[in-house]
């Protein structure tokens, strides 16, 4: 092997164990997290749980596009990006479907400083309207959607990922950084319960 050769092949390895590094830096934070969930889920007889309903295994979302009320399209590497809450709504946002957004937005301000990795995610048909009736909770807050194909072709993902589970239109769905759906909050579930969730994620993971 010429002095070349040997040169390129060291800087092949130096280039291959950085780019490990790197992704191990990147994956740590969320393999933590589903550490956390796998303990969990072994050791609820012991007084640890999960208040959520696990989706097991998690789901990664294929790409799908919406749009805001501003017409800017909405895909899925804004999932990508923060930890979410995900509410499908109907066109005409009953009392319950107002509680459910309301119990979104406590659980977010509850996290404190660090809810800036968490936003609020509502899909609906009438997203122009919601979001003018909305305005005065923004603040973390997405309204997106569009035709009826649009929005079912992320409807049927979720519930493809819901597989094996009872059927639930009401569900607050969590996301993680990475575009996998991994958790559910049942609409009759405290919001005290879901903020639990959600603050053991975020301690045990750097991500979002």
């Amino acid at each position: 092997m010429t002095q070349d050769n040997q040169s390129n092949s060291g800087s092949a390895r130096v280039g291959r164990t950085k780019l490990l590094i790197l992704m191990g830096l990147y994956a740590a934070p969320l393999l933590a997290a589903w550490l956390w969930l796998g303990y969990v889920r072994q050791n609820e007889g012991a007084g640890v749980s999960v208040n959520g309903e696990l989706i097991i295994p998690a789901v990664a979302l294929e790409d799908f596009t919406l749009q805001d009320a501003a017409g800017s399209e909405w895909k899925l590497d804004q999932l990508q990006q923060k930890w979410s809450m995900v509410f499908f709504a109907s066109a005409a946002c009953d009392a319950s479907c107002e509680q459910h957004l309301y119990h979104m937005r406590q659980v977010r301000l509850r996290t404190g400083r660090r809810m800036d990795r968490v936003q609020r995610v509502v899909v609906t048909s009438d997203y122009v309207q919601m979001t003018e009736k909305l305005a005065e909770a923004s603040e973390g807050l997405h309204v997106v959607g569009g035709n009826s194909e649009q929005i079912a072709r992320l409807q049927t993902q979720v519930a493809v990922a819901q597989e094996g589970m009872d059927e639930c239109n009401s569900c607050i769905f969590l996301v993680d950084p990475f575009g996998n759906i991994m958790m559910r909050f049942p609409p009759e579930l405290d919001p005290g319960k879901m903020y639990e969730d959600l603050m053991h994620l975020l301690k045990v993971s750097r991500i979002g």
